[in-house]
Formats: structure tokens, sequence, C-alpha cells
């Protein structure tokens, strides 16, 4: 399950401050309770000395028995004075002068010498400290017991956490809000995008945008303007394919009507040989089409097998061998061994309208040679066409590569301007390049893709 990015942020925020917040606690517990006996002891220790200063000096003339009995509130989590009990003693007498209420009547400190001491009162333990004036004639004694000492600990413990608790709520609130109001550019961004139609690409809009979002927002700017220009030229092969279709379909429309009103068989014979050059070439501009949609539809992977390019090379030149014969030509392939990391079927279609340009446009009787290798240092494998036809303009050879560009070919051979490009953008998918340039014998025209070889390649 998924979680909004404000949780993750105040989870990420506050889950340090909880952890300091309960090392923080346990720490102060354990200096509590380390400190709480030396601030016990030093709270009995003054509170019996004021007591025993605060006594009149005739204290001694008075009668055995308690004569004065001071109140005192019931004890009170933190508040250590109403747990405190005390006895005022004339030694040598057994029983105190002055007791606070609560406070037993047998001694705190049963054997009388100063000092603290933890002892038992009434079955409860107790720390118990005695003073005794300079004559040696009055002692003081008072304590506490354990028990509401550790209370006293506790109350301050529970108080420290609540407060904690109560400090890291509000904490956590402010960094809620804080946080909320940070995102809130990205929310509006989002209720936008939510807003907007299918296609729908402008560029969304980064004013007011965190520093921190504003690279993510221009990277998906800068897809959307791919996305765009990827679909308007989607658009416009979509309009140039129909109109490529449109002459032939009507071409072979009017032949198949000759050929219908022919009078003879002689005249339909007649008719119909267009008509099935017409269907040839259809068909031939429906194949290239269909793998320019192929293409663009299947972007290579990075985990590409290892293609032997003369098994390539040679597999395609044998598919052209009967239309090179009737056109009186001969085709050559010397193959060398040479091997590149790509798409098999990619890579057909690139040797196979290599030699499909080179068939139809090097005119009757002409030669056509193919070859591929690997250059000198091993790192780059080629493929290789050429022929001895008219050529192409040097001015033209850059724009052959461009799709539904038809150049000025001196055999009258027409195309559909789609071979070509497909090459280039099949090589360009390899991370290849393309060398246009002369053929055979400084005549016609040669292409040569050159790819980086395979590590296997020998």
């Amino acid at each position: 399950m998924s979680h909004s990015l404000k949780s993750k942020l105040l989870l990420a925020v506050m889950t340090p401050l909880a952890l300091g917040w309960g090392c923080w606690l346990g720490g102060q517990h354990f200096q509590m309770t380390r400190q709480q006996k030396g601030h016990d002891d030093l709270f009995l220790q003054e509170v019996s000395e004021q007591i025993l200063l605060s006594m009149p000096a005739n204290l001694t003339a008075l009668g055995d028995g308690p004569r004065l009995r001071l109140p005192t509130r019931p004890s009170m989590a933190g508040r250590k004075f109403d747990a405190l009990r005390y006895q005022v003693w004339i030694l040598g007498r057994d029983r105190p002068v002055v007791l606070s209420e609560g406070a037993p009547t047998q001694p705190l400190k049963a054997d009388f010498q100063p000092g603290f001491v933890v002892t038992e009162v009434a079955g409860e333990p107790w720390r118990v400290y005695a003073v005794t004036d300079a004559g040696g004639r009055i002692q003081v004694q008072s304590g506490m017991s354990l028990s509401a000492m550790r209370a006293e600990l506790a109350y301050w413990v529970k108080v420290s956490v609540w407060s904690g608790i109560v400090i890291l709520l509000i904490l956590g609130m402010t960094v809620g809000l804080a946080i909320h109001w940070s995102l809130r550019p990205m929310n509006r961004l989002r209720r936008e995008m939510a807003q907007r139609e299918a296609h729908d690409l402008a560029p969304l809009p980064s004013a007011g945008l965190p520093r921190e979002i504003r690279p993510l927002v221009d990277s998906f700017n800068l897809l959307l303007e791919r996305l765009s220009e990827a679909m308007r030229g989607e658009r416009q092969f979509l309009a140039d394919a129909a109109h490529e279709l449109r002459t032939p379909l009507a071409a072979l429309l009017t032949q198949t009507q000759v050929a219908l009103r022919a009078g003879s068989q002689a005249d339909a014979r007649t008719a119909l040989e267009p008509l099935v050059q017409g269907i040839q070439r259809t068909s031939r501009l429906a194949q290239q089409l269909l793998d320019s949609a192929r293409v663009d539809a299947s972007p290579l992977r990075e985990d590409q097998p290892t293609v032997q390019l003369p098994d390539v090379v040679t597999m395609v030149a044998r598919e052209f061998e009967s239309m090179a014969a009737r056109r009186g030509q001969t085709i050559s392939v010397h193959a060398e061994p040479a091997s590149v990391r790509g798409d098999l079927d990619d890579l057909g279609i690139l040797a196979r309208n290599l030699i499909d340009n080179a068939v139809r446009y090097c005119g009757e009787h002409g030669r056509i040679e193919i070859a591929c290798g690997t250059d000198n240092d091993g790192g780059t494998a080629w493929l290789a066409v050429r022929d001895n036809g008219p050529g192409v303009a040097a001015e033209e050879r850059e724009r052959v590569f461009e799709r539904f560009f038809r150049g000025s070919h001196g055999n009258g051979e027409r195309g559909s301007g789609i071979g070509l490009s497909l090459v280039q953008r099949i090589a360009q998918a390899h991370e290849a390049t393309i060398d246009a340039g002369e053929g055979i014998a400084g005549r016609g025209f040669g292409c040569r893709v050159r790819f980086t070889a395979a590590p296997d390649n020998t």
C-alpha cells in the first residue's frame, strides 16, 4: 500500500523527534532516579536544621510527653513537604516534645545517632535524618517513607511524559500544516492535470513551484514536448500514407475497370499486366508502412542478442535474386564475419530496404554489390550496398533519408520515399551511422552502415 508524500514527510520528521524525545526521557528518568536520594537527603537535612533552630531555649524545661502536635495535610504527589514527618526529642526522655501529624510516637531513628539511615517504621522502609544541637540536649528527627519518595518520582516522570506528548502533538500538527502548505502548489498542479483533456499536451505551469519540484515539472514538460512532436509526426505520417495509398488504389480501380470492359482476352491481358504491377507496388508500399509502424512501436531493449550480419545479408539477398534476374541485374555478396547486438527483424528490414532500393534504381543490366565485415581494430561492424546505376545527385544524398522524399532518379522508377527513411531510423535505434556516397567505380549510389561490433565478434 502506497503512502502519500505528506505522510512520508511527516513520518520522516516526527520519527527522529519521537526517538530523540524517548532517549531524552530515558536519560531523564535515569538522572532523576540517581539524583533523588541526594535531593531528598538535602531536603531532610535543611528541614531538620530549620526545625532545630526554631526551638525555644527553655525547651528542656518542659515536662515529659508531647507538648505540641503540628497538623499536616494529606500527602499529595508533587508536594514533598506533605509527606514529611518529624519529631523533636529531648535526649534522655522516652517521648518527643514536638510531633508532626501522622508521625509515630516511637523514634524514627532509634539509636539517636546524628546522620542518615534507612530504617523500618511501622513495617515500612523510611529514609530518616537526625540532627542534635551543639549542647547535645535536643535532637530533631525527620523522614519520609520510600514509597512516598518513589510516588514523587513517578509523579514528575508522568508530568514529563505527558508534557512531552503534548509538545510532540503540537509539533506534529505544526509540521503537518507546514507540509500541507508547502505542497499546495503540487496539489494545484495535480488538480490542473486531472482537469485536462486527453490530447492537451500544453506545458505545465511551473510558476510558484518549490525549487526542489521545478526540475521534475521541467522534465515532464520536456517529455510532453517530445510526445507532442511525436504525435505531430504520426499525424503527418498518417496523412502522407493516406495520400500515398490513394493514388495507387485509384490506379488499380481504373485498370480493373478497363480489364472488365475489354472485348477480347488479349485486350484483357494487356489491361491486367499494369494491374499486376500496380498491385505489387501497392503491396510493397503497404509492407513498408507496416514495417515503419513496427519500428516505431518496438523500441530496442538493452539486453539485445547478438546478430550475425553475414546470415542477415545472405538471407535477404536471396529474396531479390528472381527480381534482379528479371531485370538482367547481377548481385554479388561478399560477407565476412561481423556481429552486432540488435533486433534480428529490424536488421533484416534495414538490409531489405537497402537492397530493394539498389535493385529498383540501378536500372536494367546493372550490378549490385553487397558486403559486410569489421574494421581492422575489430570495434566497428559494417554493412554496405552499392550499385552502378544513375545514382543520386550530391545535393540530394542527405535528403534521401527523409520520409516520403523522392529524388530525381534517372531511370524513371517511382518510389514511396519510405525505404531509406526506415533504414535511418533503424540505424539510429542501433546507435549506428550511415554514410551515403557514390557506388561502384564512381557511379551509382552506395550506403555504408556502421555498427558497434558485439564483444564476441571474432
